[in-house]
């Protein structure tokens, strides 16, 4: 089924992209701290806006644990590219409903303007889902104890315990495009799901398993 699809994606195409990105991608739990993603994806969309996306990223640590890489494959629709009267109209909407809701003259309240004003000058959006098969090379991260307190009675000992090296997540999100000729500039979050549970979080006598994940990228895409 996969196949066909691609086949017909490919026949009906109206374009396709290539587009590298770089983040951070944060465990959702507390007291862990994020760390970078880097990835490169090739995306083909026919003139409905329905498309497949599929690529290969690689996060150095994840969760102090070495050398994540995955297989992003994905499902997207997008949608119809906005003139760039359509974009100033918005962009000038976007301001003056920032303006009328914040109406103090400061620093603060003319960043928020210019902010309303930027964030409404997209191009296009970008819907997708989909799944990341990956394999993590790494070992579990080794152990981290801290103590404070008089006498240093406070002890607390964690650390990540990688618990199988093949991983998969399910994965939805969208994109923020902003286009200047064959080129887009691209703000992405997206929402991960372990479904293969290869992280858990020991503290002290308790340990979770991690299964949500969150990533905010941002990236360049070329169109051909």
């Amino acid at each position: 089924m996969l196949v066909c699809l691609l086949s017909y994606i490919d026949v009906t195409a109206r374009q396709r992209d290539i587009s590298l990105t770089a983040g951070t991608c944060v465990p959702m739990y507390k007291g862990i701290e994020n760390d970078v993603v880097i990835g490169v994806n090739y995306g083909v969309f026919q003139n409905s806006g329905l498309g497949f996306r599929a690529g290969l990223q690689w996060a150095p640590s994840v969760a102090n644990v070495d050398n994540a890489f995955g297989v992003p494959l994905a499902i997207a629709w997008r949608t119809s590219s906005r003139s760039s009267t359509e974009r100033l109209q918005s962009g000038m909407a976007g301001a003056a409903g920032t303006l009328l809701s914040n109406p103090g003259y400061g620093q603060h309240s003319a960043g928020s303007v210019l902010g309303g004003f930027l964030m409404n000058l997209f191009s296009d959006l970008e819907l997708f889902a989909g799944i990341t098969p990956g394999y993590i090379a790494g070992t579990s991260s080794s152990v981290h104890q801290s103590a404070w307190g008089n006498n240093l009675q406070y002890r607390e000992v964690h650390w990540t315990e990688k618990t199988q090296a093949f991983s998969v997540t399910l994965d939805a999100g969208f994109s923020v495009n902003y286009s200047i000729w064959r080129i887009d500039l691209k703000l992405i979050p997206i929402f991960h799901y372990s479904l293969s549970r290869n992280y858990r979080y020991h503290q002290n006598d308790a340990s979770t398993p991690l299964r949500w994940f969150f990533s905010m990228s941002g990236g360049l895409a070329f169109h051909f």
